[in-house]
């Protein structure tokens, strides 16, 4: 997670061990309110999505370093390296997922995981991944998430009208998640994706 000014999203993407670079997308986060989520910018700028160690990356505008083990739920792209590139009329949300305080690791990722279920019954989704954080060092004074959740919806359409599969859905998602998740710590975002290509 960087902080600063945006980053140059294609150099980055260009570096050995990059499979993405993510960058808010200032232009569309009044989407958010579509979905009664908060119209913030958050405190970081890029999410640089890598294999490994990198030595390019200078800890200046760097808030923190996060050890994730990727899984993806359903969908054949997320715009990573080696996927097929995301349409410009994609929107790709990226939620940095707070556990809740009185769960242990182990029983949040079981929640997490096993909310893919109802995730996929629910929410009409064009590809689903869950993030699991194994790690995380902050760099700067920034909490941490415990996991990241990637979530791409085909347009700005299906963002307001698919989000949800039936009228119920939203009631049925939020049931769930409040078995793992801490609103108040959770974070989600619209990001450009530019995928790696070295």
């Amino acid at each position: 997670l960087t902080d600063g000014p945006a980053p140059d999203a294609a150099a980055l993407a260009s570096r050995p061990g990059v499979l993405a670079v993510d960058l808010v997308d200032q232009g569309r986060l009044h989407l958010l309110r579509a979905r009664s989520m908060p119209v913030a910018r958050p405190i970081w700028t890029a999410l640089i999505w890598i294999t490994g160690e990198t030595h390019f990356l200078t800890t200046e505008h760097l808030l923190g370093v996060l050890e994730v083990d990727r899984h993806r739920v359903w969908g054949a792209s997320l715009g990573d390296r080696g996927d097929a590139a995301l349409s410009p009329d994609a929107l790709l949300m990226v939620s940095l997922v707070a556990r809740r305080n009185d769960l242990d690791d182990d029983t949040f990722v079981e929640r997490y995981r096993s909310h893919a279920e109802v995730a996929r019954t629910h929410h009409g989704f064009g590809a689903y991944r869950q993030n699991v954080v194994r790690k995380h060092v902050a760099l700067q004074n920034v909490a941490g998430c415990d996991a990241i959740s990637e979530i791409l919806l085909a347009t700005e359409e299906d963002w307001r009208n698919n989000f949800y599969a039936t009228p119920s859905s939203a009631e049925t998602v939020g049931r769930d998640v409040a078995r793992f998740l801490d609103r108040a710590g959770t974070s989600s975002t619209l990001v450009r994706r530019f995928p790696g290509t070295a």
